[in-house]
């Protein structure tokens, strides 16, 4: 099903399309070389992004960065890291071994990037499915990601392809945002900021399951981006980023992420 809504952003959205990209715009930034230069090859032939299971409990995880792709948050001074509420976790799972995972519990987010232009072995032809896993316990109340007032979300992951040169903004990167809605039906897409970032909900409801299981999603970019664009996918993307929030609404959420990865088709 799709919907589209007035591609008018609140100002949250409007801070993420105009401030996070100094990292492609500045090509003399000195701090390339922290940058992931290879992903990790699963059993499976697909790129591991995160499983987060090399960080440490309670902390950000490490090879994440702000929302610009500058710095890493996992260096800030305490005061300025407890703001972005979201934690490295861990848990037994059901064959006796520990698990980690990080979680997102709280109102006002921040956005966590994890750049991925500068890693030599990922090409989306070849491995064109997204895949991660989500656990939802809390939603914030009464979200609506086609209202501007109401743009909150239990759980999202960007994947940013390109960045588009407009004639009043500079910088515009185009973007496909994955989301968990409290109140639209899965299916749902929308476009945003001219077009150029499109909101598809993947899940939606107060919680995933009353068990607290991990869901598993899988989309295929190549069938949504040129889909969704009209245009030939990019092979290799500049960043991926999530995002947990809840302060258009002034409301909580909780959500857990783990396992990102790209694979070849046929992954389940």
């Amino acid at each position: 099903m799709q919907n589209q809504y007035p591609s008018v952003l609140n100002l949250c959205a409007v801070v993420f399309f105009l401030s996070w990209f100094i990292m492609v715009s500045d090509n003399s930034m000195a701090q390339d070389t922290k940058y992931i230069q290879s992903l990790t090859i699963s059993e499976t032939g697909g790129l591991i992004v995160e499983d987060f299971e090399s960080d440490s409990l309670g902390q950000l995880p490490y090879n994440w960065f702000e929302q610009r792709g500058v710095n890493r948050p996992y260096f800030y001074p305490e005061e300025i890291k407890n703001d972005y509420l979201y934690q490295i976790t861990e848990e037994e799972s059901s064959m006796n071994e520990v698990n980690k995972f990080l979680r997102f519990n709280g109102v006002i987010a921040k956005h966590l990037n994890f750049p991925l232009h500068q890693v030599t072995n990922l090409n989306l032809n070849n491995t064109p499915i997204l895949s991660w896993k989500w656990r939802i316990w809390d939603v914030p109340a009464g979200a609506n990601e086609g209202d501007n007032k109401l743009n909150d979300t239990a759980a999202s992951i960007y994947i940013v392809f390109k960045v588009k040169r407009m004639a009043l903004v500079k910088d515009v990167p185009q973007s496909i945002r994955y989301t968990w809605s409290s109140s639209l039906p899965i299916g749902t897409e929308i476009s945003t900021f001219f077009g150029n970032q499109k909101i598809v909900v993947v899940g939606t409801g107060e919680t995933n399951k009353p068990t607290g299981e991990w869901l598993l999603f899988s989309r295929n970019l190549k069938d949504d981006y040129e889909r969704l664009f009209g245009e030939i996918m990019p092979t290799t993307p500049l960043a991926i980023l999530i995002l947990s929030d809840g302060d258009s609404t002034s409301d909580s959420t909780k959500a857990d992420y783990d396992d990102i990865g790209f694979y070849p088709l046929g992954h389940d």
